[in-house]
C-alpha cells in the first residue's frame, strides 16, 4: 500500500508511504484512482513526509494526477517535503502548478487533519 488516506468534508488527504519510483508509480496512480472512486473532491492534499526520493516517472504521475484534479475544478496541495524534494519541485516547476506547504503551514490552514498526521 503506497497511499494512506483520510477524507473530511470536501478534502482528501493522501499520505504517501514510500518513495515514488518507476517500479511503483503505476501502483501509486491506481491507488489514487481508487481513492477518488466516489468523485473528485475540491481539495486533494498529498503528504510526502515519508518520501525521500521521487524519480521522473513519479513526477510525471504527480503532474498527471494534478491535471485530472484541475480538470474537475479541484486544487492540489503538497506538504511535508524534505529539502531535497522541495528543490526538485522548484526546479521542475511543480511549485507553480501545486500549492506547496510545510507541515506546520498545512496544519494551520487545515487543522482537522492533525490527528491523522500524528499517527504517521
Amino acid at each position: 500500500m503506497i497511499l494512506k488516506s483520510l477524507s473530511r468534508e470536501n478534502h482528501l488527504v493522501l499520505s504517501v508511504q514510500e518513495d515514488i519510483l518507476m517500479d511503483n508509480s503505476r501502483d501509486f496512480y491506481l491507488e489514487f484512482e481508487e481513492s477518488i472512486k466516489g468523485g473528485y473532491p475540491p481539495v486533494v492534499s498529498f503528504h510526502l513526509g515519508l518520501v525521500k526520493f521521487i524519480d521522473s516517472s513519479g513526477i510525471g504521475i504527480i503532474i498527471k494526477v494534478r491535471n485530472q484534479i484541475r480538470d474537475h475544478r479541484g486544487t492540489v496541495n503538497i506538504f511535508g517535503l524534505n529539502k531535497s524534494l522541495h528543490s526538485v519541485f522548484r526546479l521542475s516547476g511543480l511549485d507553480r502548478i501545486v500549492n506547496l506547504y510545510t507541515i506546520e503551514e498545512f496544519l494551520e490552514k487545515y487543522p482537522d487533519f492533525k490527528e491523522f498526521l500524528a499517527s504517521e
